[in-house]
């Protein structure tokens, strides 16, 4: 699989809450940032925020509206959807940049607005 493919892969597992299917392209030593907050270190810190995640705002499901590719990097504009219990359903815009090694994603940075979170869910992280 292509960088562009993993990613896509990656993505879809987690629109579907197949955690399992999404770590499968997660490097043992990836680092994810969502960058208002501070990065996590490994696939046990990634699996257990994305669980985290997913517990608090109910499937997310991603939609890509564009995704670029140059060797390892890949590059998506994304809305993902939440619709937490007790929260608004709500489509963040995001922008994502992911680095794939080996056929794993070893980088994975979220550019958001914590702000825009918290004000479309009415959840404040």
């Amino acid at each position: 699989m292509t960088p562009s493919q993993i990613v896509t892969a990656f993505c879809d597992a987690l629109a579907r809450n197949d955690l399992d299917g999404a770590m499968a392209h997660i490097a043992e030593d990836c680092v994810y940032h969502n960058i208002p907050m501070a990065p996590i270190q490994g696939s046990a810190g990634v699996r257990a925020t994305l669980a985290g995640f997913i517990e608090l705002l109910g499937c997310i499901r991603i939609e890509t509206l564009r995704q670029v590719a140059e060797g390892e990097w890949v590059m998506n504009e994304r809305l993902d959807h939440f619709d937490p219990p007790g929260g608004n359903a709500y489509g963040l815009p995001v922008a994502g940049a992911f680095r794939v090694q080996q056929g794993k994603i070893t980088v994975w940075n979220d550019y958001f607005d914590l702000h825009q979170f918290s004000a479309g869910t009415g959840i404040n992280l």
